[in-house]
């Protein structure tokens, strides 16, 4: 398997749940509690056995599955649950998903059994499960503190970490107490993950047979991958997006955000680049179910961007700005392709700073220090990624966004399982995003494995994380 980059750590709480980059190691080690099945939107139960709201979504009981162990001996029980997910909530973590658990109130009520009760009433608290809350590590290694159980993971997944070189390669062997071992899971004895950078190297890898597989999110090599080996591509909501942090010059004023949006152009991206980017009109595919044609992004308008940039400049606002992008040839290239179009225009400058991916997430998820910021989102439901990133008093709010209507029409969809609530709800979110542009999205979101022929058993969930326990070579 090939990754474009080490991981930092493989633990739950400081790893990024991205196909890309550090989940499939993850589903490896600890597998998911639940995944969501792309497509269909379903919820499947893994290492958890069921989760049920008798009362809308007040609060919720989570079932395990009987018989399954750490690879350590320790119980996958729900106190292990609990203690994981009360670890996630507490600040001194660090984690990634805090927002997932913060203010949860978990109860034990037998040792297959957890009690949940969320901060406000929340019917899809089992996406939110899903996405952010689904690994679980051994309460035993936990115990010996961030710097052993983030470098020796210990987890109930069908792998288990046999060695880690540094800034080169990480080998898995089969954990030989795997909950599904009766069943002849994992098919694989083993296999190991090489840092490979170059998406094309990667690709030419796995078609000339030194590599197996790797996960893109990169569409021009989806789509010449699809036709020279094998790809599962999924189109999911999301984007690779442009993010105006609203709390700082000069983007906390609206006509900063609206003419950089006025200026660029999605469908000139993928035609000058020839990178294969979906143009997008708006944070929602246009393929989804939550999709509302009524409120897609404005087209390019040359005359009236300059207008807004020379409006700014008058009043002592010109918009010269810092644009943040992680340390890779694909962002790079984007990043300067808007910055020569933006030098078309006069009264606005921008500067790309390009960090390691580690520095990146530190100074843009950690410390919101950036005026623009290249991201990237996959949403197989807007539950619980989008009320994470846009609800006025989420911390994982990078842009600092702040509207009541936006406000309202998260906690809409997060209180409805019905599909006409959710989709009015974000609908209205949908409205709040064209009106005050706090994100420019160009390019549609599309993610998913790459392999060649021997390999067998690829299935995938939320967005485009392959389930290891049943991968496999002919």
């Amino acid at each position: 398997m090939l990754a474009v980059q080490d991981s930092a750590q493989l633990d739950p709480f400081r790893t990024a749940y991205v196909a890309v980059t550090d989940e499939p190691r993850l589903s490896a080690l600890y597998d998911p509690l639940f995944a969501i099945q792309p497509g269909t939107g379903k919820l499947l139960a893994h290492l958890g056995e069921s989760i049920t709201s008798p009362d809308g979504g007040k609060s919720w009981v989570l079932k395990l599955r009987s018989g399954v162990q750490f690879s350590d001996g320790a119980p996958f029980d729900a106190a292990a649950v609990k203690t994981n997910w009360e670890m996630h909530a507490d600040p001194a973590t660090g984690s990634l998903h805090r927002a997932a658990a913060t203010g949860l109130k978990l109860t034990v009520a037998d040792p297959l059994t957890l009690t949940i009760v969320p901060q406000t009433p929340n019917a899809n608290f089992d996406r939110t499960l899903a996405q952010e809350l689904t690994y679980i590590e051994s309460p035993l290694q936990l115990a010996k503190g961030p710097a052993v159980y983030g470098t020796q993971p210990v987890g109930a997944g069908p792998f288990v970490l046999k060695s880690w070189t540094r800034g080169s390669e990480q080998v898995f062997a089969r954990n030989p107490s795997y909950w599904q071992k009766d069943k002849g899971l994992p098919k694989l004895d083993g296999f190991t993950v090489r840092n490979v950078p170059d998406i094309q190297q990667q690709l030419a890898s796995v078609k000339n047979g030194q590599a197996d597989v790797f996960t893109s999110s990169d569409p021009a090599l989806l789509e010449k991958a699809a036709k020279d080996a094998h790809a599962s591509v999924l189109r999911v909501d999301g984007g690779q997006y442009f993010m105006f942090n609203l709390s700082r010059p000069p983007f906390d004023d609206p006509r900063a955000r609206r003419a950089i949006s006025l200026a660029l152009d999605p469908a000139d991206i993928p035609k000058t680049l020839n990178n294969g980017y979906i143009p997008a009109k708006g944070l929602f595919s246009s393929q989804s179910a939550f999709f509302d044609p009524a409120f897609v992004q404005p087209p390019p308008n040359r005359a009236e961007a300059q207008k807004l940039f020379d409006q700014l400049a008058a009043e002592g606002k010109k918009v010269d700005f810092s644009y943040l992008i992680p340390q890779n040839p694909s962002s790079q290239k984007t990043a300067e392709y808007m910055q020569s179009r933006l030098l078309t225009y006069s009264n606005v400058s921008m500067k790309i700073e390009a960090l390691e991916i580690g520095a990146y997430i530190q100074k843009s998820a950690i410390q919101h220090d950036f005026q623009g910021l290249l991201t990237q989102r996959w949403v197989v439901d807007p539950e619980p990624q989008l009320f994470m990133a846009f609800f006025s008093q989420s911390p994982l709010n990078y842009g600092s966004w702040k509207n009541p209507a936006v406000d309202k029409a998260l906690l809409t969809g997060r209180g409805s399982s019905d599909p006409a609530v959710r989709k009015q709800a974000y609908s209205d979110l949908q409205r709040a995003l064209i009106e005050d542009m706090p994100l420019w999205v160009y390019s549609e979101a599309v993610v998913g494995p790459i392999y060649n022929d021997k390999v067998t058993g690829v299935e995938v969930y939320n967005a485009g994380v392959v389930f290891m326990d049943r991968i496999g070579l002919k």
